[in-house]
Order: structure tokens, then sequence, then C-alpha cells
């Protein structure tokens, strides 16, 4: 775990947010169901449409199968799977990751979501590359809010960056933004590529994509995804650390 201050510098720059930070502060502060932003054509598209093609094959060994947290319908190797170690992730898509990781977009994240510090994790737990394929859906969920080691930091953003180059509204695999008691559905996303989601993460902060992806056989639903966390003041023990599923 390593604050802004300490995250490795990265050259070439390849974002540029669209609006001034104030602008997109005010934006984040006030969404519903729960403060979040989503921003199109962050990335170069240039840089960011050479990461699909240089995905893992669905056989290679390097892939953590996580599934959708619930049983699915579709095929084996649809479902939800990833990448969460740097040194195994193709240079095109560990380089994107590491702009994700740099000091200078960490200071613009603080600037956005009004933190002072965020604390970034190089082990990438639980994120990275994301994959699923036709017919995956992710069930509805609250995050672990406490990073497993070590156990000083809480999940306090979430970051989903889509680089599915060809995606459409019509394959689904929306992500969906639920009301804090789960009861009511409030914003539903299309996964479109270069379209960047980060929300503010907390025991409430319910999402997912319940609706499975209706894109072809052998397309792949594909993003980057990050957590950034702050340092807790002092221990305190919590409730299971599981995610909470509804």
């Amino acid at each position: 775990m390593t604050s802004a201050a300490d995250s490795p510098g990265f050259t070439g720059r390849a974002w540029r947010w669209p609006d001034r930070f104030e602008d997109m502060r005010g934006r984040f502060a006030a969404a519903q169901p729960y403060p979040h932003i989503v921003v199109d054509g962050l990335f170069d598209p240039e840089v960011l449409g050479r990461l699909y093609a240089d995905i893992p094959s669905s056989t290679a060994p390097v892939w953590t199968h996580w599934g959708g947290g619930k049983p699915e319908d579709c095929e084996p190797q649809n479902k939800k799977r990833g990448i969460s170690d740097l040194a195994k992730l193709p240079a095109s898509i560990s380089s994107v990751l590491e702009q994700l990781l740099s000091a200078e977009f960490i200071g613009d994240l603080c600037a956005i979501a009004g933190v002072s510090e965020l604390v970034t994790d190089r082990t990438l737990s639980g994120g990275g590359l994301h994959c699923s394929g036709r017919g995956a859906a992710l069930r509805l969920h609250a995050d672990p809010i406490r990073h497993p080691s070590p156990a000083e930091f809480d999940q306090a953003l979430n970051l989903i960056l889509y680089i599915s180059p060809d995606w459409i509204a019509e394959y689904e695999g929306h992500l969906e933004l639920w009301s804090r008691d789960c009861s009511e559905r409030v914003l539903s996303i299309p996964p479109l590529f270069n379209r960047m989601v980060m929300f503010r993460a907390d025991r409430t902060t319910y999402h997912g994509h319940p609706r499975p992806n209706n894109c072809p056989e052998g397309t792949w639903r594909a993003s980057l995804a990050l957590y950034y966390y702050i340092r807790r003041p002092q221990r305190v023990e919590l409730e299971s650390n599981r995610p909470i599923w509804r």
C-alpha cells in the first residue's frame, strides 16, 4: 500500500479530464444514489484501443475465476474472471494500470472526490483486469470495505474503466447503481469503450450488472478496476468483511 506521495511517477500521461475539477467535484458529491461520476473519453483512444487485443486467451493459466456471486447459466468459459497481478498482464494493460496508480492521477481523484489523501494498492486485490462473456452477470452487492492485508485501510473509491472497443448498449451488461437499502435501481450505465465510472465505496453502495451480457460468443465485457483506500484513524473490529450480496 502506498500513498499518492509515495506512488511511482509515470511519464507519458494518456488521460485528459473533460471539465474543471470544481465542476466534477460538485457533480460527484450531488449524484444519486451515492456520490459518483461518469466520464467518457478520459483516455487517449489510441492508447486504450490497444488493450482489448492483448487480453490473454481464456485458456491461459493467469486467470482467477471469480464468477458473478450466484449460479450462472452461461458457459464456464464466459463467467467473470480477472488478473490482479501487474507482472502477469501484457505491457499495454499494465501501463494503463500504472497510470491509474500514479501520484498525478490519484491527485486528480482526490480533487474530484474532495478527499485529502488516497492510498493505492499495488497488489490490485480483487481488481486489475476484469472480463466476462456472453450470459455472465454480476449479482448486486456492496464490496468488502477493509483491505485484507494489512487491515489498516478502508476502501473509499471504486474506479472502473471499460475497454471493449466494439461494445454497444444492446449487449446489455449495464452497471447498475441501486439505492442504499438496495430496494430500487437508480441508474443503469452501459459499459461503453473509454467510459470511466468512479463511485464512493461503503457497505451501502450497492452495485452490479444483474442483467446478463448479451454480447456475441467470444466477446468480452472487459474493464480495468481499481480500489482506492483511506487510512483508518484507529483499528476497529467490524462485522464480516465479505461482500454483502442481494
